[in-house]
């Protein structure tokens, strides 16, 4: 046995393989560093440990990408080995904990919808579903689903997703008009007109994805040469319902999520006119909700519970 040949192996870790598998068969160290999710200067690090363990270059930089020395052309095959019998190892430890205790789904969805969502899932049946933790959506969710962190994100189709998958769920098919109960909007609501909403101080909730550029009223405001004197925005639900309540603001809102607003005896909620609603289409069409998850083979969850998620967002929507 050669005594020198076996501390380098011991020497090895699995990080370190899988950064060798993934260089040798791109050629490129930032798509090891994109495919393990960590940043290029660790890939660098571990490279030039195994550098340093094999004494041996490994990789040669050329005009088409890191070419393979003779050394790393035979290490190939029984790095690969290797790390497929880790990833059968990991598997089986999953499958285990999988069967003892059935794990938290992590969701992230965004705030205008996430109080609806929140409600029809606590009506499903929790042996079916399991229990599912909601997050609201933030700048840095698209790499938190990416990384794992995440399962999934229930957003918009218009988001960076970060080489995630992209499921088209369903666009809103109604909006209402939420304001303060006591707001002397209310005496002349039997019509609502979007003219007779923006003489009113406005806020909406800013979703990534959707409106945290411009918000769909302000967009036809500015084409059609109304004046809106008075729009904020918040990036929280909670900042949402104080604002309307405290700064006697009006909003516009997704009609289920509306509903609920409805419920707190000092708001009012009424369904804004479809001819009102189609005119703001004009503008800026209704944002279409999409699951964003990673890869098929990363997921964490059943095909059964990934409808079912579907099929309860579908439901807040239409």
């Amino acid at each position: 046995m050669d005594l020198q040949a076996l501390k380098k192996v011991s020497e090895l870790d699995v990080f370190s393989l899988m950064v060798f598998k993934f260089i040798y068969e791109t050629g490129y160290a930032n798509f090891a560093a994109k495919e393990l999710a960590v940043s290029a200067p660790k890939i660098s690090r571990c490279l030039t440990s195994l550098r340093i363990i094999f004494n041996d270059e490994l990789f040669f930089r050329r005009q088409q990408g890191l070419k393979p020395t003779p050394l790393a052309d035979r290490l190939y095959q029984p790095v690969c080995q290797l790390c497929d019998m880790f990833s059968q190892m990991e598997r089986s430890v999953e499958e285990n904990v999988n069967q003892c205790q059935r794990s938290v789904l992590h969701v992230a969805v965004s705030p205008n919808i996430i109080t609806s969502v929140a409600i029809a899932l606590s009506e499903c049946p929790q042996d079916t579903v399991g229990k599912v933790r909601l997050h609201s959506w933030q700048a840095d969710t698209e790499e938190l689903i990416y990384n794992g962190e995440l399962d999934f994100g229930i957003g918009y189709d218009t988001q960076d997703s970060h080489g995630l998958d992209v499921y088209p769920i369903a666009s809103p098919s109604n909006i209402s008009i939420v304001g303060n109960a006591k707001h002397p909007f209310w005496d002349n609501a039997d019509n609502i007109k979007i003219e007779d909403i923006v003489q009113h101080s406005l806020v909406y909730l800013r979703c990534r994805g959707f409106n945290n550029r411009i918000d769909p009223l302000e967009l036809y405001c500015q084409n059609n040469g109304l004046l809106l004197e008075d729009i904020e925005y918040v990036s929280k639900l909670e900042e949402w319902y104080w604002h309307i309540l405290t700064m006697n603001s009006l909003s516009l809102a997704i009609c289920h999520e509306g509903s609920f607003a409805e419920q707190l005896p000092q708001l009012r909620v009424k369904r804004l006119p479809k001819v009102e609603l189609e005119r703001l289409h004009s503008v800026m069409p209704m944002p279409n909700y999409c699951l964003i998850e990673r890869a098929e083979h990363y997921r964490r969850y059943s095909a059964d519970v990934r409808q079912m998620i579907i099929n309860i967002t579908r439901s807040v929507l239409l």
